[in-house]
């Protein structure tokens, strides 16, 4: 038996649906770690290539070559402590890459139990409870008209939450559509998040903000650019009544979602978490325990691996009382 610990990957393809509705096929990573004693874990790398920053997560196995050469001849110790050291130095350089490896170091019946999440069922991708739902499914709608359709078939399904893709058109052919969506909702209380991706700019940002206090919507999700100045006077002028903002696309790794946690802006933003593009999920676990009700986890559309910890972690979200994660479901 290898006296070491030993790292292999291989690619992953991964499906994913695209602002118009359509599906689209990325490239991944499948990360396998074997311990000394032979016990085998594995974890996905699955980057969002419009939120890729330059040299983060490259797909050719690069920076795993050389963790891999680390490891050569580490023992169970010795490599524990390799990988820890490596995750705790280079996660926000990789954070999709210390996502898998956070993964594959997850023992997950060692978490549900320190969680009290209960029994898994092992052919549930998704990894929750038995006979448990702890939200409701949130819906994604395409841009645009189809977003019509899109809503009449899921309230048939008895689905009650959406997500809705803002900006693609402008305000003012958007909004009679807003009009229109909110017009189905409210006879069955349903609720609309309405995700700009940082589309929006100085001239569009009132009306949506206006549009926003409607009381069948959610949140207004990163109105605005990450890096555009705007926003952060927005976050930083006291809230809107009747408006909650959400933030997604400016988060990039674990260590800002501490800060904001830690000294949030005036606005007191929800935090839209994309597990798999943000670092190790056993940080993140413990961050949702200490700050309970104040991040919304979602999917990037991960593979199955990614999957069943996203949902693990949209689990523990649940029992500190945070919204209905976005989990990626579409009719």
């Amino acid at each position: 038996m290898p006296d070491h610990w030993q790292l292999r990957w291989r690619p992953l393809a991964l499906w994913r649906w695209r602002r118009d509705g359509e599906h689209r096929q990325d490239q991944g990573l499948r990360v396998e770690l074997e311990d000394p004693h032979g016990r085998r874990t594995a974890g996905e790398i699955s980057p969002l290539p419009e939120r890729h920053r330059s040299g983060a997560d490259p797909l050719h196995g690069g920076h795993l070559r050389v963790l891999q050469s680390q490891l050569e001849h580490s023992g169970f110790t010795a490599g524990r402590q390799q990988l820890e050291h490596w995750l705790r130095h280079m996660a926000c350089r990789h954070p999709c890459t210390a996502f898998a490896l956070g993964s594959a170091l997850w023992n997950p019946d060692q978490q549900r139990h320190h969680y009290g999440a209960g029994p898994v069922d092992e052919d549930d991708a998704g990894g929750r409870p038995h006979g448990a739902c702890p939200w409701p499914t949130v819906g994604v709608l395409p841009c645009g008209t189809p977003a019509l359709a899109a809503l009449e078939r899921g309230l048939a399904c008895g689905w009650r939450c959406w997500k809705w893709k803002i900006g693609a058109l402008p305000w003012r052919e958007e909004q009679p559509l807003l009009a229109a969506l909110l017009a189905m909702l409210a006879p069955v209380d349903g609720r609309l998040r309405l995700d700009a991706n940082g589309r929006l700019d100085a001239a569009d940002l009132p009306h949506w903000l206006d549009a926003a206090t409607d009381p069948h919507v959610s949140w207004l999700e990163q109105p605005l650019a990450p890096t555009d100045p705007l926003l952060e006077q927005l976050l930083g002028s006291p809230p809107i009544p009747g408006v909650q903002l959400a933030l997604d696309e400016s988060i990039t790794h674990l260590d800002h979602v501490e800060e904001l946690l830690r000294t949030p802006p005036v606005s007191r933003p929800l935090l839209v978490i994309k597990p798999s593009q943000l670092g190790d999920p056993r940080r993140l676990a413990d961050l949702l325990r200490v700050w309970p009700g104040r991040c919304v986890i979602s999917s990037s559309f991960e593979g199955r691996l990614g999957q069943a910890v996203v949902r693990d972690l949209a689990w523990l979200a649940a029992l500190g009382g945070s919204p209905a994660p976005g989990l990626g479901a579409t009719v």
